[in-house]
């Protein structure tokens, strides 16, 4: 009966022991921050070229389009006597599948995408950007896919530059 109440006593220090290392004990929160190299790099500017106005139309919106080659239609001429040497701006970005471009967005600094050169906001004079994909490696295309000038008193001839930021955020 000695040797049972000696490993009663024994087996209880020894689990005494055990409940006192188990209470002292924490958790740990790991965290971890994993980005995208999009590495967006700009190859070549848009450039619009030279649009020559009438100042003195006052008939309806003048509308009219590039597309990805540079080329200039018009829907309605209006207002704007010749447009050309327009050259299509290019960048470079090292996103996953790249031929969705359902990432890619464009910001520009003000108002609505390049306002600023027929007028500025409240014009409602503006061009709208579009970004293609042009199927060779992270390479994308960028131009205006349509112009609206509604308000001549708001254009002014001169040389006129822009910023525009073309972004990607994951998705």
């Amino acid at each position: 009966m000695k040797n049972y109440i000696l490993m009663l006593g024994i087996a209880g220090v020894a689990l005494g022991s055990y409940a006192a290392y188990a209470a002292n004990s924490a958790t740990m929160t790991v965290t971890a921050t994993i980005a995208h190299d999009v590495s967006l790099n700009v190859t070549q500017d848009v450039d619009l070229g030279t649009i020559t106005i009438n100042p003195a139309y006052t008939g309806s919106s003048t509308i009219w389009t590039y597309d990805e080659s540079g080329a200039i239609s018009f829907e309605n001429q209006g207002a704007i006597v010749s447009a050309d040497n327009a050259t299509v701006g290019t960048f470079t970005a090292n996103i996953p599948n790249p031929s969705s471009r359902d990432g890619l967005d464009i910001q520009a600094t003000s108002g609505e995408v390049i306002a600023g050169f027929f007028g500025g906001a409240g014009t409602n004079n503006h061009c709208e950007m579009t970004i293609r994909y042009t199927g060779s490696e992270n390479n994308f295309k960028v131009f205006p896919s349509a112009c609206d000038i509604n308000d001549m008193s708001g254009v002014t001839t001169g040389e006129h530059t822009q910023t525009i930021t073309i972004f990607y955020t994951a998705s």
